[in-house]
């Protein structure tokens, strides 16, 4: 199976100037943990749930780190993985990288996210079929 048959497409996006509070609010109205971050149309990170809890957890209570830019818990040097990628091995890099998702990137455009949720539905649906 082909990580295309199974990401989401269209994935919700943040840019780098979006606030953590906004970024934050996006993922608990839509139920998602991950956002990748983008630079005009360009992929330039991937901001999680723990990465706004990790900034939070390190700042000042002070400071108000709902309104520092995603840039400032996002994880830039984001791994992809492509639509033609096979299931396995997305699977294996996740488990391997101890990370919960991946942009799927094509010719450097942003096509779909695939999270270990993903991964894992369809690995039962396949065995249950």
């Amino acid at each position: 199976m082909k990580v295309r048959e199974i990401m989401k497409s269209k994935p919700f996006t943040v840019t780098e100037v979006t606030k953590l509070g906004e970024a934050l609010e996006t993922m608990m109205k839509q139920r998602i943990r991950h956002l990748p971050v983008m630079r005009g149309d360009r992929l330039c990170g991937i901001l999680s749930e723990r990465d706004i809890l990790r900034y939070r957890a390190v700042t000042s209570y002070r400071e108000d780190w709902w309104r520092a830019p995603v840039t400032a818990a996002m994880i830039a040097s984001v791994q992809t993985a492509g639509p033609d990628d096979s299931l396995t091995e997305v699977a294996g890099r996740l488990a391997g990288s101890h990370i919960g998702a991946l942009p799927i990137v094509e010719r450097g455009a942003l096509l779909g996210l695939v999270t270990v949720t993903d991964v894992l539905e369809a690995e039962v649906r396949e065995a249950m079929a």
